[in-house]
């Protein structure tokens, strides 16, 4: 019924469609992949109290996209993440941060999280505490009590 030649021509109108769809004149360019994987939770280093002030430190992220970081606090209880407030108002672009104005005697519990230049952010890093004591019981100073020479 059909020779060769008319079956390719049917079969070249019928795929005709298809070729020519991909060939828009309205590409970019090569397609490039969306970043969705988070960097890795950032590892406190240490955490003291200076005051009323708790001063944080953390391993900085090995990543190369990492934009800066978001530190979430709260007092008394580590329990739950929604219990954690997140304190910064823009990315901490260091690796340390000092919070100011704690309240003597109360526990805060602090998290920090990694975000890259896309948004993605990490999962929090395990918590640190830290208790306000009072002055003369500063964290970073011995409770042995100060000594001095004695003249005999």
């Amino acid at each position: 019924m059909f020779n060769r030649r008319s079956t390719l021509v049917v079969l070249a109108l019928l795929l005709a469609p298809f070729v020519l769809a991909g060939c828009s004149s309205n590409e970019s360019g090569p397609v490039e992949a969306i970043d969705t994987a988070p960097p890795a939770a950032p590892v406190v280093t240490g955490i003291r109290a200076q005051g009323t002030s708790a001063v944080l430190h953390w391993a900085k992220n090995i990543e190369t996209d990492v934009a800066g970081y978001n530190i979430y606090f709260f007092t008394p209880d580590p329990g739950s993440d929604q219990s954690y407030t997140k304190h910064n108002t823009g990315l901490i672009t260091i690796n340390s941060y000092t919070m100011s104005n704690l309240t003597v005697g109360t526990t805060y519990y602090f998290k920090i999280t990694a975000v890259d230049w896309t948004g993605n952010e990490s999962a929090a890093s395990q918590p640190a505490s830290v208790y306000m004591a009072a002055a003369e019981y500063d964290n970073h100073e011995s409770r042995a009590g100060k000594f001095r020479e004695v003249e005999e």
